[in-house]
């Protein structure tokens, strides 16, 4: 069984990130560009550090969208 602990390395690419927290790249690449979720750089490659991971999943609502 392939079981995965969310946050448990010190930073993610934006695949493992995405992987991480369930939701696709493009949505975490969206959260970037909306200046809601905050990467760290080495040379070109983005990097979410785990307490900005933690940090951008604490500000998410809890309540689901309504649609009208």
């Amino acid at each position: 069984m392939n079981e995965h602990r969310a946050l448990d390395r010190i930073a993610y690419s934006l695949d493992s990130f995405a992987e991480a927290v369930d939701l696709s790249k493009e949505a975490i690449r969206q959260e970037i560009k909306a200046n809601r979720l905050t990467p760290s750089f080495f040379g070109g490659k983005p990097l979410i550090m785990r307490e900005e991971g933690e940090r951008w999943l604490r500000s998410l609502p809890a309540e689901a969208w309504k649609r009208s």
